[in-house]
């Protein structure tokens, strides 16, 4: 084995001397025999203490020395390793050394020459890391939490506003009821009196021909009058049922849509009678469709609820507009007031949760998002609006029409 020269080595040396990594030599005793200026920083002792000293005195891992050595005198060098010094002032530092094994002629191992690392600021920037990391993931499950929080305030919300909903139309139903009834109570009572009167005259034998005339044409009369008002009493609370039923629970179900639209214009009449308004409805009467009659109650209604009392002052009159009809990609429904239009700062804000105009009015700004929610993805369907201050508003909703057979295998794979 070629041997260095007393050039080489001088030139190695000059080498070490000037290397910003820290090196040092040692014997097979572990023995310090050389540092450069940069061991000697990076431990903080001079170098007439290192030299001499053992290694270990500043080795923190004990442990590696072992391994290390095993490797050079297998390998003759061991890299890449990590360990911790201990510095004059007691502070650690972590390191990462490459140990390299130094021949003489007989090619025995006198000396190992060792460079180190300084890698504490890189362990530092680690455990700030990962502090950072669990800082982030902390956040992280607070948010989750703060999210989940909000969904479950939002769900109960909904449906708040979906039973406040409910419970005004019980309100405006009995009240709408309540007149046929209270007609049919009156007509009902006059029976009563009459067939009373004509009883007594039969039992007297004091009966005329006029006047049973006279009350056998009253009976028929008034008859009349108790059969209509029963049958709008009838007709009034079959509406309330159905929508009702539809709306407190998910079920799907196959509706004449043509007909469920007059269930909840029916329903919605108390609502809208103080305003006064035109409602025009074109739908094909013979369009049945298998779906959630509980979201196309909510749709329409909310659209209704929002037309009379963002667009439309009570008593004023106006004209509602309601268009349904098949498309090649399914159903759409097509919305339109005459009322006072949406402002173009607000139109792009409308199905958010809790956006309002009317804020402490009656307003809760959860009827066009629980209407978008329904839309897009109960039913699977698109909704778009188009508006102008003055000149009324248009809600076009488009969403695909499932047949029983679809439906049926969709729950078969759930």
């Amino acid at each position: 084995m070629k041997t260095r020269t007393d050039d080489e080595h001088a030139y190695l040396k000059q080498l070490l001397e000037h290397s910003p990594d820290g090196v040092f030599t040692i014997d097979m005793n572990l023995h310090i025999r050389y540092v450069n200026p940069a061991f000697c920083k990076l431990l903080g002792y001079p170098a007439e203490i290192l030299r001499g000293s053992l290694i270990t005195d500043y080795l923190v891992d004990m442990d590696i020395l072992g391994i290390c050595m095993a490797s050079v005198e297998s390998n003759g060098h061991c890299n890449d390793q990590e360990t911790i010094f201990r510095r004059a002032d007691g502070s650690e530092v972590h390191i990462s050394k490459n140990v390299q094994a130094i021949y003489d002629d007989r090619y025995e191992i006198p000396e190992l020459l060792v460079t180190i690392r300084d890698m504490t600021e890189l362990h530092t920037l680690n455990r700030q890391l990962e502090e950072s990391l669990q800082e982030r993931e902390q956040a992280n499950r607070i948010l989750q939490e703060t999210l989940d929080t909000l969904r479950n305030t939002r769900d109960y919300l909904v449906q708040s506003e979906k039973m406040a909903a409910l419970g005004s139309m019980v309100a405006g139903m009995a009240h709408e009821i309540n007149t046929p009834l209270g007609v049919s109570v009156t007509s009902a009572s006059s029976i009563y009196e009459d067939t009373l009167q004509i009883a007594k005259a039969l039992e007297n034998g004091s009966i005329r021909r006029s006047q049973l005339e006279q009350y056998l044409q009253h009976m028929q009369k008034i008859s009349e009058i108790l059969l209509s008002n029963l049958n709008r009493a009838a007709e009034l609370t079959g509406s309330f049922k159905q929508v009702a039923v539809d709306q407190s629970s998910d079920e799907w179900r196959e509706i004449r849509l043509d007909d469920y639209i007059d269930e909840i214009l029916r329903s919605l009449q108390p609502k809208l009678k103080p305003y006064r308004l035109d409602i025009e409805k074109t739908c094909d009467p013979d369009l049945v469709l298998f779906t959630h009659p509980g979201g196309i109650y909510q749709i329409l209604s909310n659209l209704i609820i929002n037309a009379i009392t963002h667009a439309f002052d009570a008593g004023k009159g106006g004209k509602l507009i309601i268009r349904v009809h098949r498309t090649a990609g399914g159903l759409q429904l097509v919305f339109s007031d005459n009322g006072k239009g949406i402002p173009a700062e607000h139109i792009d804000r409308i199905f958010e949760p809790f956006f309002t105009t009317r804020r402490g009015q009656g307003g809760s700004g959860l009827g066009l998002n629980i209407l978008y929610n329904l839309v897009t993805r109960s039913l699977n369907g698109q909704v778009r609006v188009e508006s102008e201050p003055g000149k009324g508003t248009t809600f076009c909703l488009d969403f695909p029409v499932i047949d029983r057979g679809q439906k049926d295998e969709q729950f078969q794979a759930a």
